[in-house]
């Protein structure tokens, strides 16, 4: 299976559905533009900086790159545009303004002038609003699952759209292909580029 299907794959489990071609589009134009001169397709100028900020304060940049640097943002604009329906896509549009409105009830300012601590403190806030999670993703009746927040499903795309990057499957994580040799005793430190010691 390659990256394309997986991430289409994942996608049709958080209950949308999504074509290969526009996987493909949607990397593309992620990977081609320039961060200065990107413009959104879904969201207005206001929200995509608002948008980036929230990605960024999700998964930051430490050894590895921050969900900013891999573009994620426009990942997640692009997606929403071309793939999810009208009624996901207000949901969207509603759900990033009442996040910014929050924010500013809040800490009197929008989250992009906000402090790191601010918005870490907004986002453990907004977390433990979120509801519960689904214990895995087989099996799980959805009709018992919590209805997502914005937060919530912001935060789903973030992790989507950085661990099926090319940057983070290649240089990050290991990919061993199933089924592939077996091999019953080895040491957990010849196991992939991150270290256990």
């Amino acid at each position: 299976m390659n990256r394309r299907q997986a991430i289409k794959n994942t996608v049709l489990a958080m209950g949308y559905t999504i074509s290969v071609p526009s996987v493909i589009s949607i990397f593309n134009s992620c990977t081609s533009e320039p961060s200065a001169d990107w413009k959104p397709q879904f969201f207005s100028s206001e929200q995509s900086k608002v948008l980036g900020e929230l990605v960024d304060t999700i998964l930051p940049r430490t050894q590895t790159p921050g969900a900013k640097d891999l573009k994620i943002d426009q990942f997640i604009d692009g997606i929403i545009k071309r793939v999810f329906s009208e009624e996901d896509q207000q949901f969207f549009l509603k759900g990033i303004d009442a996040f910014e409105k929050e924010c500013k009830d809040t800490n009197d300012k929008g989250f992009n002038d906000c402090s790191p601590e601010q918005r870490n403190q907004l986002l453990t806030k907004m977390e433990k609003e979120s509801g519960k999670l689904a214990p895995t993703m087989w099996g799980f009746d959805m009709k018992n699952a919590d209805p997502s927040s914005f937060y919530r499903k912001a935060k789903e795309l973030t992790l989507l759209g950085y661990f099926t990057s090319q940057e983070v499957g290649k240089k990050i994580l290991v990919y061993d292909p199933v089924p592939g040799v077996y091999a019953g005793d080895i040491n957990v430190s010849e196991v992939g580029k991150i270290s256990f010691e």
